[in-house]
């Protein structure tokens, strides 16, 4: 257990002086598990949390889908660019997305180039497993069939969620586990000088 910790210790070291305060944002479909990872990932390296959904369900003081309910899905795709756009160079922050923010070409740009961005992936059924237990409150899940709507938007977001600059598979491991992988996947992709 102790060369674990030493082990995390290191890659924490290693990525935060290589990083220099630059973003890492997560990216993915619902129910890949960005905010709760996202949370342990900025834990261990020392940095700020963020979650674009909950900043803007706290600037309006709605849910998600009371948003989406009372002013459509456009004006919150227009919230979320919103946020993005706040998003600095040298923001020391873990920053979790919605599923649908990094599917815009304009969101996409934003993203690469202020911040090392990595795209959390699961398969279709270990997403179905996790958003089926939340789907009320999943507006774009709503009075649709689960099964073929996950199916759907994979084969429209996947070549999407591609273009991140880290991809990590998400299987059904711990949430400790997986934010291991994670900073080990972001510590050999820095090492490697994939990231400017």
């Amino acid at each position: 257990m102790d060369n674990l910790k030493l082990d995390i210790e290191q890659l924490k070291i290693q990525i935060n002086s290589i990083l220099n305060n630059k973003p890492i944002v997560l990216v993915g479909m619902m129910g890949v598990g960005k905010s709760a990872i996202g949370k342990l990932l900025a834990d261990s390296l020392d940095r700020c949390f963020s979650d674009i959904d909950k900043n803007i369900e706290n600037k309006l003081n709605l849910k998600i889908h009371e948003i989406f309910d009372k002013f459509g899905e456009n004006k919150f795709r227009e919230l979320e660019h919103e946020e993005i756009k706040k998003l600095k160079i040298n923001d020391n922050i873990v920053l979790a997305t919605g599923g649908g923010a990094f599917t815009f070409s304009k969101n996409i740009k934003l993203i690469n180039e202020k911040s090392l961005s990595v795209w959390i992936k699961a398969n279709k059924n270990i997403i179905f497993n996790r958003v089926n237990k939340k789907q009320i409150n999943r507006p774009m899940l709503k009075n649709k069939n689960l099964h073929d709507h996950i199916n759907n938007l994979l084969k429209k977001r996947n070549p999407l969620y591609a273009k991140a600059h880290i991809h990590v598979e998400s299987t059904n491991e711990t949430k400790l586990i997986m934010k291991n992988k994670l900073l080990r996947c972001i510590n050999n992709h820095l090492e490697h000088g994939y990231y400017e």
